[in-house]
């Protein structure tokens, strides 16, 4: 029967179109399966390039290759994987950058340290420099000081006038001082008499001096110095100049340096 016939064809026309539907699709995933693996490929390469031939990491390499079993990796998603992998590789220009910003704050902070050490140098130069000059100021200044002590006190020691001997002998003790003082206290009666007796007049002139030793508060003193004795009863031989060398030791007593001690030389 003409019907009969129709409904029996009529499945195998489906089922030849279902195997024809489903061998297209096949198909069609093997070309994707094929673009999916050449882009892994290409992208393999362009990563080892990038690593300067370098290995790639065994699970990078196997996460790029799609296997057999799995579904065809789509193009646009191995694009995306690949623009992440390139941005997590850190390019050859960060490191050098990151040295050098590094670099800069050592760099800086030994300069600072060396401009530190220079001013704490130059200061403690100048600061030696006016302490050392200060220093020789004083000393200077006390040299002068002793040397001037000692010259007025052999000019009043040994200039001595019978018209005014009490004052001479006097000036002697104020400007004297210690043992010395004692001593001369003690002869001063004999000294006066004698100056007025035999009409002695004294005239002395300091040529110059010059301190051997000193501290703050002594000091020894080297006196030359020139006498001349007058007086109508002199005698002609010691009327003629002489000269002297006269050791002073002077000692500070209060505001005042006075002798301590007199030698002659």
């Amino acid at each position: 029967m003409p019907a009969g016939k129709n409904e029996s064809e009529a499945p195998d026309a489906d089922d030849a179109v279902s195997a024809e539907a489903a061998e297209a699709a096949a198909a069609a995933a093997e070309v994707r399966a094929e673009a999916a693996r050449a882009r892994a490929n290409e992208l393999r390469r362009k990563l080892e390039a990038a690593r300067d031939e370098t290995p790639a990491p065994a699970e990078t390499v196997a996460a790029a290759k799609p296997e057999a079993d799995e579904p065809a990796v789509s193009v646009a998603e191995t694009a995306e994987e690949s623009d992440a992998v390139e941005e997590l590789e850190p390019t050859p220009d960060v490191a050098p950058e990151k040295k050098r910003r590094v670099r800069a704050p050592r760099l800086k902070t030994v300069a600072a340290m060396v401009a530190v050490l220079a001013i704490i140098g130059l200061l403690s130069a100048t600061g030696y420099m006016v302490w050392q000059h200060r220093n020789t100021e004083q000393q200077r200044h006390r040299s002068a000081e002793f040397a001037a002590a000692a010259r007025q006190g052999v000019v009043n020691l040994m200039s001595l006038d019978f018209n005014q001997a009490k004052d001479s002998v006097q000036r002697v003790i104020d400007d004297s001082t210690g043992k010395f003082k004692a001593n001369f206290e003690d002869g001063s009666d004999d000294l006066i008499k004698a100056l007025q007796q035999a009409k002695i007049v004294t005239k002395v002139t300091v040529n110059e001096s010059a301190v051997e030793s000193m501290d703050k508060d002594t000091a020894t003193v080297l006196v030359a110095a020139t006498s001349q004795r007058t007086g109508p009863d002199a005698p002609k031989e010691d009327q003629q100049p002489r000269v002297w060398r006269v050791v002073v030791s002077l000692q500070r007593e209060g505001d005042q340096l006075k002798m301590s001690d007199i030698e002659f030389a």
